[in-house]
């Protein structure tokens, strides 16, 4: 997973994946035909992971502005590790392997349950008169979607840089969240 992530998918070959892992090339051919198997693979692996780390407390019952400030706290608080390189599905999403049938159905589902998450989240913070009405939780969720996949693919290029707390910052206020991380 961190080869394609760090390095995308058509600059890794199946031999680099191999000397990398440390496996055989016959024990990886035994657990995925090819190396687009693989990546889809990880691409289920790492969206399972990133779900469950980001996206968990945004899609509870009772998600409001308290759970889209720890999401915007979180994702920051990841952007700002050393060797940050943005979203897996994100870079995978601008190779054109992102074509391929398997491939787009992962990153479809990656984007879609991020937006519902947030729309979730927003549509609770909006009953419970946490933000405004307009504009409306799913205009809202699709910026703070734009705002996240901005920063990853700003990520997954340049790492962790000042435009990247600009950038969030705009999904904060798309959402409704005042608070940032200090500098």
């Amino acid at each position: 997973m961190t080869l394609f992530w760090q390095r995308g998918y058509d600059s890794v070959s199946f031999d680099t994946l191999v000397g990398e892992i440390g496996a055989s090339r016959k024990g990886l051919y035994a657990l995925w035909p090819d190396k687009q198997a693989l990546l889809v693979a990880a691409l289920k692996s790492y969206r399972q992971m990133v779900g469950d780390h980001f996206l968990r407390d945004l899609e509870s019952a009772g998600a409001g502005v308290a759970a889209l400030a720890e999401f915007w706290a979180r994702f920051e608080s990841a952007a700002r590790q050393p060797g940050w390189s943005g979203c897996l599905v994100i870079r995978t999403a601008a190779d054109k392997v992102a074509a391929e049938p398997e491939v787009a159905v992962e990153i479809k589902a990656h984007f879609d349950r991020l937006s519902d998450a947030f729309e979730n989240a927003l549509r609770g913070a909006l009953k419970r008169k946490e933000i405004k009405s307009d504009p409306p939780p799913h205009v809202r969720a699709r910026q703070a979607l734009a705002v996240a996949v901005a920063c990853s693919a700003i990520g997954s290029f340049e790492g962790f840089t000042p435009l990247i707390l600009d950038i969030i910052a705009s999904g904060r206020a798309a959402c409704g969240v005042s608070a940032r991380m200090s500098d």
